[in-house]
């Protein structure tokens, strides 16, 4: 590989990067201390977050990785902890790779959080904690683990969901105009439908839309297949950092099988259940979310 072509390479995102525009869709107060400085990883960069002071609390986004997931929550436990979060990888040498994650992690923890650290994951971010939680145990004084799974399933009563109503929402809100979409995710929060729930106000119906619109599909088939390439379950036993299971109470059948799984497989874990909320709760019931996560942290992170 040339220099010039090495340079070009490493001038590209190697991570999921939301683009620009979503700022205004957003409360000022939930922007407040949010500055992403670029980060170089292999073959290009992610970006961080870092704010607030105090011990470390890593936050790992869901799919299809965009950190600003957390953009709700962040302020809050920064009032408390030095919080860092970052956008996931979703380029890659060959196919999609959880190796390639945990590499990042290195990378980007040895900079922010070089010794042990909280760790909070939502999702797929909650996948990615698991693993790192038991590569690297000494790394991880506390784990929370929301609305994740140690293994993707299809439950014979989520078919539906999942196959058909979950695609249709996603075409409506990508492809129809605004004045078409906020309606149906209006009518969708108000039935606490797919991953809505009442909590979602306007303002966060139309961020979550033009997240929808932002990603590209090859990014987001890339990180469905490293969701489906994960499963903890012969390992999520010996997991050792003391961890608690967070879900929204109004989660998809799907999600409420995953956590029941989850208890199985970790039955030591501490479960608490977000009131009135779906799958969203980062962003639907911060101030819930964020109180749960820092109680949790507090005495166990230094």
């Amino acid at each position: 590989m040339t220099r010039h072509s090495e340079r070009q390479r490493a001038g590209r995102p190697a991570a999921v990067h939301l683009g620009p525009g979503w700022q205004r869709l957003l409360p000022a107060a939930w922007l407040e201390g949010w500055n992403p400085e670029r980060f170089e990883l292999e073959g290009g960069w992610t970006e961080v977050v870092t704010m607030g002071a105090g011990p470390p609390l890593v936050l790992l986004p869901p799919l299809p990785g965009y950190k600003e997931a957390w953009i709700a929550c962040a302020p809050q436990l920064a009032r408390e902890f030095r919080v860092i979060t970052f956008d996931l990888r979703n380029r890659f040498h060959g196919p999609p790779r959880w190796e390639a994650l945990l590499d990042d992690m290195r990378r980007i923890l040895g900079a922010h959080a070089p010794g042990a650290a909280g760790l909070a994951g939502h999702s797929l971010g909650g996948a990615l904690a698991q693993r790192w939680a038991l590569e690297h145990p000494e790394r991880v004084t506390a784990l929370v683990l929301s609305s994740t799974f140690a293994r993707v399933t299809n439950p014979p009563g989520n078919r539906l969901a999942r196959f058909v109503e979950q695609p249709l929402v996603l075409a409506s809100q990508r492809l129809l105009p605004d004045v078409v979409a906020r309606p149906i995710a209006r009518r969708l929060a108000a039935r606490e439908a797919w991953v809505y729930d009442r909590r979602c106000a306007d303002f966060l119906l139309d961020f979550i839309r033009f997240c929808i619109r932002d990603v590209s599909v090859a990014c987001a088939l890339g990180a469905v297949r490293l969701a489906m390439a994960h499963d903890t379950r012969a390992t999520i036993g010996g997991l050792r950092p003391p961890a608690r299971v967070v879900v929204g109470e109004l989660e998809s059948r799907f999600m409420r099988e995953s956590i029941a799984e989850l208890r199985r497989l970790l039955p030591s874990a501490d479960l608490v259940l977000s009131p009135g909320a779906s799958h969203l709760h980062p962003l639907s019931n911060p101030e819930w979310l964020s109180e749960r996560i820092a109680e949790w942290m507090r005495g166990r992170v230094a």
